[in-house]
Parts: C-alpha cells; sequence; structure tokens
C-alpha cells in the first residue's frame, strides 16, 4: 500500500516539475523568436529605409542602383549581413538588382500589390527552398507620385536553426530535469510518508494487539451469558448480552485478519476446486437468513468451474455477498446467486432486489469501516469492513470483484477468478462417471 503511495507521490511530483518544464520552455522560446524576428526585421527595416531616401534622392529608381550598393556595403560593416534589396518600377517589374541575387520566385508581386494601397508590407514566404522575410516599401516623390518599390528581405534559415537548436537543448535538459525529478521524488516521497506510515504501523498493532486482548473477555462474556440463559437467568437481558457479545467476538476476527493483511497479506491455500460446488454450499447455508427474512432465495449453479483458488475463502467470499444482499433486501424481495463460465473466467454472481446504492457511494463500498446508511446499517448489523475483506481475499487469489447497483432496483455483486482448463476436478470427473 505504502510502496503504491510512494509511486503515486512520486508521480505528481514529476508532473508538476514536468509541467514547470513545459511553461518555462514555452516561454523561452516565444521570448526567443521573437528576439530573433525583432532582430531580423530591425535590419532589413534599416536597410530599406536608407535604400529609399536614396531612391528619393535621384527620383528617379534606376539612377539610384549605385548608392543603393552602397548602402548595402555600409549595411555588411554595420552587422546587417544578408540583406539583400531589389528596386522595382512602379509596375513592380525589376529595375535593378543591386544585391546581385539570383532572382528565382522574385519580386514578391502580392506584397508589391499590398504596399502600393498600404504603403509598406512586410512578410514570409519561400523563395528556392529557404524562406525569406521580405519589406516591400513604396517610394512616393515630394509632389505624391509613384517612384518606385524598395523590397528589402533576409534569409530566416539562421533563426530557423538557432530555434531548432534551441528546442533540443531545452528538450535535453527538461528530460535530463525529469529523470533527476524522478530520483529526487521517490527519495522524498519515501521521506515524506514515512511519518505517516510509522503511525499506520502504530495503529495497526494497536488493532491487532487490543483485539487479541479483547477476545478472551468476550469469550468468557458470551460463555457465561449462554449459561445463564439456559440456567433461566435474566431472560432478554442476557440473551442481549450474548448477542453483542457474539457481534463483538466477529468485529475482532475481522479487525484481525485485516490487520494480518496489512502485514503480510491474507493467508491462502491454493488448490484445484469447483467454485461451483462452493457456490452450491454457500446457497444451502444462505438458504436458512432467506428463510428469516421472507425472501426469496435462487440458486443457478450448473456445470463445474474448475479454479486454483482456496475452498473456505472463496466460500467466505460469497456468504458475505450474499449476508450483504440479505440484509439489504426488504422482506418479500428476491437474491439470486448464480455461478457460470464467462469467457476465461469463472462468474459468480449475487444479484438482489433490495434498496440499492447511489453512483456516488459506489467507489467507497470497499473502504473500511464505511455503511452507505450507517443507521440502517448498525440496525441490521455490520460494522462495514464485509466487503473490505471480500476484495482482500479476491486480490489474494488474483481475481476481482465488482458491484453495480441502481438505487430502488437492487444490487449485484459479482466476483470473478480465472478458469483452470488444464484439469477438470477429481469430484467433477466422479459425477460424470456416475452419471
Amino acid at each position: 500500500m505504502f510502496e503504491a503511495l510512494r509511486w503515486r507521490l512520486t508521480a505528481w511530483y514529476v508532473l508538476v516539475f514536468a509541467l514547470v518544464f513545459v511553461v518555462v520552455g514555452l516561454v523561452v522560446f516565444v521570448w526567443a523568436n521573437h528576439r530573433f524576428s525583432s532582430d531580423v526585421d530591425r535590419a532589413i527595416r534599416a536597410v530599406s529605409t536608407e535604400a529609399e531616401a536614396r531612391v528619393q534622392q535621384h527620383g528617379r529608381i534606376a539612377d539610384a542602383d549605385g548608392d543603393v550598393r552602397a548602402v548595402l556595403a555600409n549595411a555588411s560593416l554595420g552587422g546587417s549581413a544578408d540583406v539583400f534589396v531589389l528596386l522595382l518600377n512602379p509596375d513592380g517589374s525589376i529595375a535593378t538588382n543591386p544585391s546581385d541575387i539570383p532572382l528565382t520566385g522574385l519580386p514578391d508581386s502580392a506584397a508589391v500589390a499590398h504596399a502600393s494601397q498600404a504603403g509598406n508590407d512586410s512578410r514570409t514566404y519561400s523563395v528556392g527552398g529557404q524562406n525569406l522575410r521580405v519589406r516591400t516599401v513604396a517610394v512616393h516623390a515630394a509632389d505624391g507620385s509613384l517612384i518606385g518599390f524598395v523590397q528589402a528581405g533576409k534569409s530566416v534559415q539562421d533563426h530557423d536553426a538557432s530555434l531548432r537548436t534551441l528546442a533540443i537543448v531545452m528538450a535535453g535538459g527538461a528530460l535530463a530535469g525529469l529523470l533527476l525529478a524522478t530520483v529526487g521524488g521517490v527519495f522524498v516521497a519515501a521521506i515524506a510518508i514515512r511519518p505517516v506510515q510509522r503511525s499506520y504501523e502504530r495503529q495497526r498493532e494497536f488493532v491487532a494487539d487490543a483485539s487479541h486482548e479483547l477476545r478472551t473477555p468476550l469469550a468468557v462474556i458470551r460463555v457465561n451469558a449462554e449459561a445463564a440463559g439456559l440456567a433461566g437467568g435474566a431472560g432478554d437481558a442476557v440473551s442481549d448480552i450474548a448477542t453483542e457479545a457474539a457481534y463483538m467476538t466477529r468485529l475482532l476476527d475481522d479487525l484481525l485478519l485485516l490487520a494480518d493483511s496489512d502485514r503480510e497479506g491474507i493467508d491462502v491455500q491454493i488448490e484445484r476446486i469447483d467454485l461451483a460446488d462452493i457456490a452450491r454450499s454457500a446457497g444451502r447455508a444462505a438458504a436458512r437468513l432467506a428463510e428469516g427474512h421472507g425472501q426469496r432465495f435462487t440458486v443457478d449453479v450448473r456445470d463445474p468451474l474448475p479454479v486454483d483458488a482456496d475452498p473456505e475463502r472463496c466460500r467466505e467470499v460469497m456468504l458475505i455477498l450474499l449476508d450483504n444482499a440479505f440484509k439489504y433486501t426488504p422482506d418479500g424481495g428476491s437474491v439470486t446467486l448464480t455461478a457460470r463460465e464467462s469467457g476465461d473466467e469463472a462468474e459468480v454472481a449475487v444479484s438482489d432486489t433490495g434498496i440499492g446504492v447511489a453512483p456516488a457511494e459506489l467507489d467507497r463500498l470497499f473502504d473500511r469501516f464505511y455503511r452507505v446508511d450507517k443507521a440502517r446499517s448498525r440496525a441490521v448489523g455490520g460494522a462495514g469492513l464485509g466487503l473490505s475483506i471480500a476484495r482482500e481475499i479476491i486480490d489474494a487469489l488474483g481475481g476481482t470483484l465488482k458491484i453495480e447497483s441502481q438505487p430502488g432496483v437492487g444490487t449485484t455483486a459479482t466476483m470473478r477468478l480465472l478458469l483452470a482448463r488444464s484439469l477438470v476436478p477429481e469430484h467433477a470427473e466422479a459425477r460424470a462417471d456416475g452419471g
């Protein structure tokens, strides 16, 4: 139990770290992308602004070629290398190519069209297998007439490569961090649950010791009360004492069983058995309970169900489920015990037409001392340990126990164990030979 809790705490610890890594990583990545993009846009804007000024000075787009080449040379010396410039005529055709770059895919006519309307345009698009960031500016003369366009751009391949490198480095760092967080989480979780584990062990030891100490005086009280009743003692008072002593004895037995289960697991003796025979035996024992409650009880058990399990423990689980069914089914209701083959499993189900359980309560039915209706539960007997014990037994046998219920309609509790198909129980073979 505590090992599972330790790993659960570790998982939460690692999850928190993972979320922190993701958030920080996204913030860093977005910031780096913005920073790289701003640097590219700043370099392009500086060159395009200078080129625009040279074109306006000359008044003719083609005459500015020499000055623009000088601007590009100065830009390269100033740290704005790899920025190219095209000078375009008013119709968008190329006037000069100061950067002497390959013209495949250039100029971008869509950018020119937008710049003619808005004055400038900035966009990123792919040319010749690489991404370019391009700024297009419409250049006007003093009288407002259109001289042409300056289209300046820069490859963002270095930008993209830097982002990929950053992503790889951050991913590697995050994985290393998560690995360290997992190791640290296991260590921290072990320290965190240690006080809880010690407290739990002390509580378990107290329950076990107190139960052992109380069994003898309770047995004495019960025997003396029964003897007094047989001798014609104080009538109902003595009978009540014997009844309560028997109830407390059963409660102590259940507490001891759960305490032993917590310490070293429930002791089971595995052997090849016919679960159908165990179900019939439990049905015969439960029939007397049905008579006392005025309920209809049906047993539907047919084919042999060979399993490897503990016969006494299986019978105990069935009786717990049947006892619950009878307790919470009104007089005149019905309880059904069925045993059948379901795929590769043997399935034993106890169904009733009782008060049922609300969906919100189903997950807590196997909690110790939990009772849906505490007042009614105490009136009919029981301390809320039966289903907890049944679950512990089924888990020890490697099976499953499931409860389905609908308020006002009834409840079905189903235990399943893996079928042992390799052999048929000897008593089943004998019954077949006798037939």
